[in-house]
């Protein structure tokens, strides 16, 4: 079910530093963006969180966060956003996975005292080997992971495996049509519209609950004034579902 446009609110974040994207080659930067390390990663990190903080803003109203929840963030880099998730609701439990080494342990100051009273936690792995049991979360968000995804079948696979039956997933992501003008996408990227990503959520046993997209002009993760549009998709693990069925693979690829 489509729904149309959302409102775009934007964050008050720390403001970003002068980092010099357009002194790196297309391929340097498509490296950064998906897996941020050495010593730009604080950069990196400061600029992916000013150009998708309408799309997080947009997820956290989308996953309808209640209390006791556990909640799953795949690819949080720094952990910017724990918090607003955290304080979303009373007793949430909230864990950040991502790829990057360098990221994990940024988001472990940043959000230290989340960390030191136990409601956060940051691990670092890939969401298609996630270590945790069968039906931990209640709620999982991933935004602007999905093009780095190899192998998206394992990884939507994985997610399913971990999300409690009636659970929420928010999957967002740029649309094809807006991403395959920028230059660095060519090293890396895997571009996706709505339909590509509903085949490949239904034949991972999701249901789609709700389709939402954002149109905002802002800066990109370059820098760069463009004009954006995110897809954000909700999609649930039915209470039927058996989390070990065997993954299908999308028809569509």
């Amino acid at each position: 079910m489509r729904y149309g446009l959302m409102p775009v609110t934007n964050l008050d974040l720390p403001p970003v530093s002068d980092i010099k994207f357009d002194a790196m080659k297309p391929e340097e930067i498509a490296a950064q963006l998906r897996c941020p390390n050495g010593d730009q990663a604080g950069d990196v990190a400061q600029r992916m969180n000013h150009a998708n903080q309408s799309a997080n803003r947009a997820c956290l109203e989308l996953l309808q966060v209640a209390t006791g929840d556990r909640v799953l963030e795949i690819g949080p880099g720094n952990g910017a956003f724990a918090g607003e998730i955290v304080a979303g609701a009373a007793q949430v439990a909230y864990t950040g996975l991502d790829w990057s080494a360098d990221m994990v342990d940024a988001a472990r100051k940043l959000n230290r005292a989340l960390v030191q009273q136990g409601e956060a936690a940051f691990l670092q792995g890939s969401s298609d080997a996630l270590p945790f049991q069968r039906a931990s979360f209640d709620k999982v968000l991933s935004v602007h992971t999905l093009y780095f995804w190899e192998h998206p079948e394992r990884h939507l696979n994985e997610i399913r495996r971990v999300m409690k039956p009636g659970g929420r997933f928010c999957l967002a992501f740029a649309d094809r049509a807006f991403m395959q003008a920028l230059p660095f996408v060519a090293h890396g990227f895997t571009l996706y519209d709505f339909p590509h990503a509903e085949r490949l959520l239904r034949a991972s046993g999701f249901d789609i609950l709700a389709e939402r997209q954002l149109q905002d002009t802002g800066h990109s993760n370059t820098g760069d004034v463009v004009d954006k549009v995110i897809n954000i998709i909700v999609a649930t693990v039915p209470a039927f579902h058996v989390s070990s069925r065997p993954i299908q693979q999308d028809p569509g690829r």
